[in-house]
């Protein structure tokens, strides 16, 4: 890959994302609570969560064999374009089911998550995968932090309900400029060929057939992992909230907390993946949301502090840098976007059911939740670090 082309293209992306994360991180503060406000339950949290993450786990499917067939930028232009519309449905909701809907378009436009993968994955040398995707994303890790404090005072000012549709508003705006900046990439993949339901099907068995070894292991735990964290973090806000008598001005002020913290980790997590390996750093990572669920699982009512420990515990380590490394050193350039896909495919529809179930067992026992998934996540600390690779740079994927 020549170095104006890498520059290029991550710059490119660097700023996209950039452009979207203050917005998108302002709304996850009070996205579950948004959905109270508008009349729904928290099993209807659960729901939403459960159907978006089903609907993106399929609409990857396309857009992997997408990315692998006409290329990452003719799935990136559009699709990120719709995904901010999406948007709007949000901020116009009268109420949640609009938000379900919302849900729905969003993740049918996620597809391009598959060419986002296959693009960075493209265009990184294998021995900076770790460090080169922290570094291509700390501008927007930067970004984001802006976007916790600007909810709380939103919020503080305007009301929940009000403060969400303005914010919602904004989001969809910018995502959708961001979409328009993405006609500035390099197209990285040259292997063009023609569309059809059957090669789609025979690529797709090929593809499934990597996932023996190693690769087939990592999708496992990092599928599961996912899964326990979509049971437990969209509910942490209204667990706080409501029953743990957390203000939502100081539900804010963690939120923010937890943003500085993510950003200076996440910094740290993609070097230690390129030094002492990816499955060490994923451990850890692994290993700090299990304390910080368990603490929140066990936390007192009225103390707003130990909330605010508690989820700093959980995100104190970044597992995302090396576990994206590790996937790209396990695959080869022509099936990442399909490899992305079957990954997304696993991992949300796993997600969605354990959604499902986060909703239920919350409205059965609100401590629920985090506890399961405080308990679930050791022996997946144990693995990652005991079977996992440590890296596999310079052997697949060294495109």
């Amino acid at each position: 890959m020549k170095r104006r082309v890498v520059r290029r293209n991550l710059a490119v992306m660097a700023g996209t994302w950039a452009l979207m994360s203050p917005f998108t991180a302002a709304t996850n503060v009070y996205s579950s609570l948004y959905i109270l406000e508008l009349g729904g339950s928290p099993v209807d949290v659960g729901l939403v969560v459960m159907v978006g993450t089903v609907v993106l786990a399929f609409s990857r499917l396309i857009g992997g064999y997408l990315a692998d067939t006409i290329g990452r930028k003719r799935i990136l232009v559009p699709m990120t374009t719709l995904y901010g519309a999406s948007y709007f449905l949000y901020a116009l909701a009268p109420d949640w089911t609009w938000v379900l809907w919302g849900t729905v378009v969003g993740s049918l436009a996620l597809m391009y998550q598959p060419a986002v993968q296959a693009i960075v994955a493209d265009t990184l040398p294998p021995e900076a995968r770790g460090r080169g995707l922290t570094a291509s994303q700390t501008p927007s890790q930067l970004t984001a932090l802006a976007g916790p404090p600007l909810a709380t005072v939103l919020v503080s000012a305007m009301g929940l309900e009000s403060a969400m549709r303005l914010l919602y508003s904004v989001t969809a705006l910018a995502v959708m400029s961001a979409g328009l900046s993405r006609t500035l990439l390099v197209e990285t993949h040259s292997r063009k060929a023609a569309l059809g339901f059957r090669q789609a099907l025979r690529e797709y068995v090929e593809a499934l057939r990597l996932l023996r070894g190693d690769l087939g292991r990592l999708l496992m735990v990092t599928s599961s992992v996912r899964a326990l964290y979509r049971m437990s973090f969209p509910f942490a806000q209204i667990y706080a909230v409501k029953t743990l008598g957390v203000s939502e001005e100081f539900w804010g002020l963690i939120s923010t907390a937890m943003s500085f913290e993510s950003t200076f980790t996440t910094l740290i997590s993609g070097y230690l993946a390129d030094r002492i390996g990816r499955s060490v750093v994923m451990a850890m990572g692994y290993a700090s949301g299990a304390i910080g669920l368990g603490m929140l699982a066990l936390a007192p009512v009225g103390q707003p502090l130990y909330v605010l420990v508690s989820m700093l515990v959980a995100v104190a380590f970044a597992s995302r840098p090396a576990a994206f490394a590790l996937m790209a050193d396990l695959t080869d350039r022509e099936v990442r976007g399909k490899v992305s896909a079957i990954s997304g495919l696993l991992e949300g529809n796993l997600s969605g059911l354990m959604s499902g179930v986060g909703g239920l067992a919350y409205s059965l026992y609100p401590p629920l939740p985090f506890g399961v998934a405080a308990v679930a996540l050791v022996p997946l600390t144990v693995i990652a670090w005991k079977i996992l690779p440590r890296g596999a740079v310079g052997s697949k994927g060294s495109g």
